[in-house]
């Protein structure tokens, strides 16, 4: 740190009151420290941080800092602080080098006495629906094979309540502190409990029932209530009735139903619409008349003009899918479509050679178009 200014390395100016330092520290220590921040540069900038806070924490050391550029006085001008020592003075008004290492037993918000609750694992199924059934809605029964807590142990592992004893290595609380050294020196860290995995308790005897484990496989029948429109890939899901957890305050997992619907011989949905294909004889197009379409409720009535083109387009409005969300219905959208007998007799043939004989070329609008246009 020879050189370097240690009121900018930690941000404050050098009228900076102990306090002011001291908070400007910890803000530093907990962006750069090591568990922290895994960058390559977080190491070393940590390093610069703590030997200008061991200098500035102390009042003798920034005394002599501000005088002689040195924490050593006179006889170490130039010289720098003499290298990082890798702890604190534990100086006046300062909480030392331990005060800061709990500063990340509690980081993130959680306090070392902190309880987590235990979350169940979600399940995942697959439901197969009539093309009916999702449009119209319906109540389903799903079976499922879950894990729900052990009733004979009440989640707890233990054969008995003497079997299910307080935590001799955390005394209960789920939490110990642990010391190690590390490039820093001595730190002391709060953490979860190794040996009763932070449930202040461990178990004697296991629970013959659920082998010490707190939960068993059951399969049990769910009720679905499967709402009117549903589609394709859509997910229904049921709070609460995954996985549950051992612990009585843990919250049990989700069921996620994964839609999945059968096509329909006729219709084919897009979005909320229906679309559908509806044949008619030739003759209907070209006399008029009465088609009926297909609908998710039966058959509707059509009328076709006189001289109605193949593929004309009819609008049933608010006949297709209910809305998911929201009132209505979508349409169904029905292309009309002539259709050509398979044989003819004689007589029809006649008819018919008499009939195209009688139209003129020029009722047909796009026969021999083309010709037209290349000329």
């Amino acid at each position: 740190m020879a050189n370097k200014d240690y009121y900018e390395t930690l941000g404050v100016n050098k009228n900076a009151t102990d306090d002011e330092i001291k908070s400007a520290f910890r803000n530093l220590a907990k962006k750069y420290h090591p568990d922290l921040n895994k960058t390559p540069e977080a190491a070393e900038k940590f390093k610069e941080i703590n030997e200008a806070y061991s200098v500035l924490s102390d009042k003798q050391k920034r005394a002599n800092y501000d005088q002689f550029g040195s924490a050593d006085g006179p006889q170490g001008f130039g010289g720098g602080a003499g290298g990082f020592s890798g702890g604190f003075s534990g100086a006046e008004g300062f909480g030392g080098f331990e005060d800061i290492f709990n500063i990340f037993s509690n980081f993130g918000g959680r306090g070392a006495q902190a309880q987590v609750r235990e979350e169940g694992e979600d399940i995942n199924i697959n439901l197969v629906l009539s093309f009916l059934d999702a449009a119209f809605g319906c109540e389903k029964e799903v079976t499922v094979t879950r894990k729900e807590r052990c009733t004979d142990c009440n989640g707890t592992g233990a054969k008995s309540n003497s079997d299910y004893v307080t935590c001799s290595e955390c005394n209960g609380t789920g939490r110990v502190s642990y010391t190690q050294q590390t490039l820093f020196g001595m730190t002391r860290t709060v953490g979860t409990c190794r040996n009763c995995n932070g449930k202040g308790k461990v178990v004697k005897n296991k629970c013959p029932n659920c082998r010490g484990t707190g939960l068993k496989t059951v399969t049990a029948k769910i009720k679905v209530k499967v709402p009117a429109g549903v589609d394709n890939e859509q997910v229904i899901r049921l709070n609460g009735e995954g996985n549950q957890t051992a612990s009585a305050n843990g919250i049990p997992g989700d069921l996620r139903i994964s839609i999945t619907v059968q096509p329909h011989s006729l219709l084919v949905r897009k979005g909320f619409d229906l679309y559908v294909d509806a044949y008619a004889p030739i003759t209907t197009l070209l006399l008029g008349g009465k088609v009926e379409v297909p609908t998710l409720k039966g058959t509707q009535t059509i009328d076709v003009a006189p001289l109605t083109q193949s593929n004309t387009k009819y609008t049933l409005k608010g006949k297709g899918v209910k809305y998911l969300k929201g009132i209505g219905s979508g349409d169904i959208i029905v292309t009309l479509k002539g259709e050509m007998p398979k044989d003819l007799d004689k007589n029809s043939i006649k008819l018919i050679k008499e009939l195209q004989s009688s139209i003129s070329e020029k009722s047909y609008p796009k026969t021999n178009n083309y010709t037209k246009k290349l000329n």
